[in-house]
C-alpha cells in the first residue's frame, strides 16, 4: 500500500491572494509619518528652536553698556530718581551675569555680604561697588538730591567697571599655533 502524499495545490487555504492595496496602506503610513515630522520642524522652525538657529548669549557686558546709552537721557533731562534707579540696576544686573553673584534682588547690605563671599568678583572692585550702591540708595530711600556732576561720576563709574571687568574673548589655540614666532632681527 501505496500511501498517497497529499498534493499542496490541491489544499487552496494555504495558498492566499495578496493584497491588492498593501502598498497603498504602506505608502499611505510613511506619508503620514513625514507630513507629522514635517509639521513638527516647521513648528520648531517658527519658534527658532532648531539647533541651527540659536543664537549665541549676549555677552553682559555688551547688555549693560547698551543699557547705559538708553538712559543717559534720564540724566540729561535731570530725572534724578529714575536715573539712579536705572543704572543701579544695569550694574547689578551686569555683577550678576558677569560674576554670578545674586545681585539684582538683594539689598545693599545683602548684596556685600555676598559679594564678600564670593571669590568670582575681584576684590579690588569691592570699595568702589560699595561707595556706588550707597550713593544709590540715599537718592533711592532718603530721597537725596544729586547735581550733574555726582550723577555723571555714577555713569561713567559704572561704565568704567564694565569695561574694566567684561571678559576678553579667548583666542583660539588654532590661531596662536599658525602665527608665526616672533624673532629677533640679526645685527649685522
Amino acid at each position: 500500500m501505496e500511501e498517497k502524499i497529499p498534493d499542496i495545490i490541491e489544499n487552496l487555504e494555504m495558498v492566499s491572494a495578496p493584497d491588492p492595496y498593501a502598498w497603498l496602506w504602506w505608502t499611505l503610513g510613511v506619508l503620514a509619518v513625514a507630513g507629522i515630522a514635517g509639521a513638527v520642524v516647521y513648528h520648531l522652525y517658527r519658534k527658532k528652536k532648531l539647533p541651527f538657529q540659536e543664537k549665541p548669549p549676549i555677552p553682559p557686558d555688551v547688555i549693560a553698556l547698551e543699557q547705559l546709552g538708553k538712559i543717559r537721557p534720564l540724566m540729561d533731562e535731570g530725572k534724578v530718581r529714575e536715573f539712579v534707579l536705572a543704572v543701579s540696576k544695569v550694574l547689578r544686573y551686569y555683577i550678576e551675569g558677569r560674576f554670578g553673584v545674586k545681585a539684582p534682588h538683594l539689598s545693599t547690605e545683602e548684596f556685600l555680604f555676598h559679594a564678600e563671599k564670593s571669590d568670582r568678583l575681584p576684590l579690588e572692585y569691592r570699595p568702589q561697588l560699595e561707595d556706588f550702591l550707597r550713593q544709590c540708595d540715599r537718592v533711592k530711600f532718603a530721597l537725596a538730591n544729586m547735581e550733574q556732576p555726582q550723577l555723571q561720576g555714577l555713569y561713567e563709574t559704572t561704565e568704567s567697571f564694565v569695561l574694566q571687568t567684561r571678559e576678553m574673548p579667548k583666542e583660539p589655540e588654532e590661531a596662536k599655533e599658525a602665527a608665526p614666532p616672533e624673532t629677533a632681527e640679526a645685527t649685522p
